[in-house]
């Protein structure tokens, strides 16, 4: 018999993220379950009522609420000490949206789209796409155990670089906020779903660009958000390849236009000949060895062959994609962290040299196992001032080091959002990886500090360690900030309200 959405409260009120960097003692926590059977508009309604009623009583009782997915952020975006938990990663219901479901003046491809509640996760949705549609994403990040909406809403940066984040893929968005407001957000020029559809939901529909921005990337300041309508693209295959290049003058104009043509290639790899872009650039760095060459990979966009075998077990091997996190905690399993032998045996033993490995979206960035002591850092920067900033990041290791640390850069689009932390047109991301110890923040730290006295203007990936400052804040964001702003005042329109959705780790240097 199928059973209806229901809110679980859980004895224990410990709570701690999957990388262990912090832990909090919650008021209380709570798992939203979907039920049994298939996904229908009244469950979803019911599950929407059992979470604005929480929403009501923490308000009442003068607590936060804070929803968390897959608890992958780093820093303290997620959990917050005596709020009250919301556990949402049951909540991983999926479903089409039929032709029926749309509005009149819907232009795209309504096979394409995909309804995903707040708890579903990236694997899962590459999963479901992959091995039942034919389908895939465009892009996410290089680990999948994230829920899709908690790496939307901490602005998580995406992988190709011909695509925002990840939050770029996203068409609507049902957020639930005070004041029993249940909202189905969408783009006044992008509409997506019928009135009737959006009243089946319980929903109030809503078409507006500032709104739908500040959804986007919300760090929960605005509410619950407990689904989204994503846009998908049809199946295809990556070649991928990893090879060594000299930090030259070659791979860095290649790293400031994002176009590899003109590096050295090794002649193994097959590059397509009627489309020499890539869909993947990464270029990842050793701090420890300057004259050591770096490690640029490449992946290319393939059809999909009908005789393509979809296999996602793990193959114990970092190759085409890997989250560098977990493979830097994995190494420190066997190498003193201490020393610089650290990024140095990391790249010879570890990052392998292979061409033309073939998978998926989701076999190539499949499941990766978080570690313990891990520490991440991510600072976006104008595409075409990368260098300076990569230089000054390896001079700040020269000089505050040794720090068991890496440096990885990748190129992404703008994305949207009005707190989308890549938000250059393109982006360069310098992710900053390695061990979660003094020396490797002092040396992140001292990275932030050159960029301000350098005058580069960079902006920071909320999920992960930064040290925001209201200065910092106003010169990455700037008018958006303000926009994020008014928005939140005039959704949440009493100082009940706003502190029901506050953020003490940001709310400060956010002035909200």
């Amino acid at each position: 018999m199928a059973t209806d959405p229901k809110l679980h409260r859980r004895s224990s009120n410990r709570w701690q993220n999957w990388h262990e960097t912090y832990a909090v003692d919650a008021g209380r926590r709570y798992e939203l379950h979907p039920g049994s059977g298939g996904l229908s508009p009244a469950k979803f309604r019911k599950s929407a009522e059992l979470v604005l009623d929480l929403i009501e009583e923490a308000k009442a009782e003068g607590k936060v609420l804070r929803a968390v997915g897959g608890t992958w952020s780093f820093s303290q975006v997620s959990g917050q000490q005596d709020a009250w938990i919301l556990d949402t990663t049951y909540a991983n219901r999926k479903a089409r949206l039929s032709a029926g479901a749309m509005d009149a003046g819907f232009a795209g491809d309504a096979d394409g789209l995909l309804l995903v509640q707040c708890g579903v996760s990236i694997f899962e949705i590459n999963r479901y796409l992959e091995k039942e549609r034919g389908r895939s994403l465009a892009t996410s990040g290089a680990s999948n155990g994230q829920t899709f909406v908690g790496a939307m809403s901490t602005g998580t940066h995406g992988s190709a670089i011909d695509h925002g984040g990840i939050q770029s893929q996203v068409v609507a968005i049902q957020l639930l906020s005070a004041g029993g407001q249940n909202l189905w957000i969408e783009r006044p020029s992008k509409p997506v779903a019928s009135a009737a559809f959006v009243q089946d939901f319980g929903a109030e529909l809503r078409r507006d660009d500032d709104l739908f921005d500040a959804g986007l990337v919300s760090l929960g300041l605005l509410g619950v958000v407990h689904s989204v309508v994503i846009e998908t693209r049809p199946i295809f295959l990556l070649s991928a390849s990893q090879f060594e290049h000299p930090y030259d003058d070659r791979l860095k104009q290649a790293m400031r236009t994002l176009d590899p043509a003109g590096i050295d290639i090794p002649p193994e790899v097959q590059v397509p000949a009627g489309n020499p872009r890539p869909y993947f650039f990464q270029v990842v760095v050793n701090p420890h060895k300057q004259d050591t060459p770096t490690r640029v990979k490449l992946m290319y966009e393939e059809p999909f062959p009908a005789t393509h075998q979809i296999d996602y077990r793990l193959q114990g091997k970092y190759g085409a994609g890997f989250d560098l996190p977990g493979l830097v905690g994995k190494f420190l399993d066997a190498v003193d962290p201490l020393t610089p032998l650290l990024t140095s045996k990391l790249f010879d033993m570890q990052l392998k040299l292979f061409a033309n490995e073939k998978g998926t979206w989701g076999e190539t960035f499949d499941f990766t196992t978080p570690r313990s002591q891990t520490a991440g850092a991510s600072l976006a920067v104008p595409a075409d001032r990368c260098i300076e900033a990569l230089d000054l990041a390896i001079e700040a290791h020269k000089q505050f080091g040794p720090a068991p640390i890496v440096f990885a850069c990748r190129f992404v689009q703008k994305s949207p959002g009005h707190l989308a932390f890549t938000r250059f047109e393109p982006s360069c991301v310098i992710d900053m990886d390695g061990l979660n110890s003094m020396n490797t923040h002092l040396v992140i730290e001292r990275v932030r500090s050159a960029l301000d006295a350098a005058g580069i203007e960079y902006a920071q990936h909320w999920g992960k360690f930064h040290d925001l400052t209201g200065g910092r804040l106003a010169a990455s964001y700037g008018s958006d900030l303000d926009r994020f702003r008014a928005v939140r005042s005039a959704l949440l329109s009493t100082p009940a309200d706003r502190q029901t959705f506050s953020l003490a780790a940001q709310e400060t240097v956010i002035g909200l």
